[in-house]
């Protein structure tokens, strides 16, 4: 009896062609829906340097401290102070927002200290890294010019805006 359950065994082995199949076309399947849920998640699009009016909010980041913020892809403000007629539905986790928040910066410049390009869509910062005009514009328009700082520590690293000593925003660099 075991001679032939072997010889069995051996004629029909349990992980056959048609299992291996199946598994292949599982892994597709699964790669393939993956692939979808992220790409149904459209990124955010950042304005456009130089653009005129305000930056169109698309997120939403709601921070531990109760602060709400707004972001375009570029910009993350604080909703208390951007205004927003509504606020985005679709939300974003703090993490990266509150790591950039409370980092430190070896530099840091008032409006005063940004030099308007000759193009109109950005300003330069003492140590070159350039900011979306469309931005820094947004910026004077809704804050207090003299409360203001931007906390910066080099190139593609995002700003920090400070008003009246709290960090209320976050905004990226333009790349050059």
């Amino acid at each position: 009896m075991l001679g032939t359950l072997a010889a069995d065994l051996q004629a029909r082995p349990f992980y056959t062609r048609g299992m291996r199949q199946f598994r292949s076309n599982a892994i597709v399947a699964a790669v393939i829906m993956t692939a979808q849920v992220l790409l149904a998640q459209t990124p955010l699009k950042p304005t456009t340097p130089g653009s005129s009016g305000d930056p169109v909010w698309q997120g939403v980041v709601r921070l531990a401290d109760g602060r709400t913020f707004v972001t375009d892809g570029g910009l993350a403000i604080d909703a208390a102070i951007a205004k927003p007629a509504q606020l985005p539905t679709r939300e974003l986790a703090p993490t990266v927002l509150d790591r950039y928040l409370n980092g430190p910066h070896k530099d840091e410049y008032g409006f005063a200290d940004l030099n308007a390009a000759p193009s109109g869509r950005t300003y330069t910062a003492p140590n070159g890294i350039p900011l979306n005009a469309t931005y820094v514009n947004f910026l004077r328009r809704t804050l207090p010019a003299r409360s203001v700082r931007f906390r910066m520590n080099g190139d593609m690293q995002p700003v920090v805006i400070v008003a009246s000593g709290t960090a209320v925003g976050v905004l990226m660099p333009v790349k050059q």
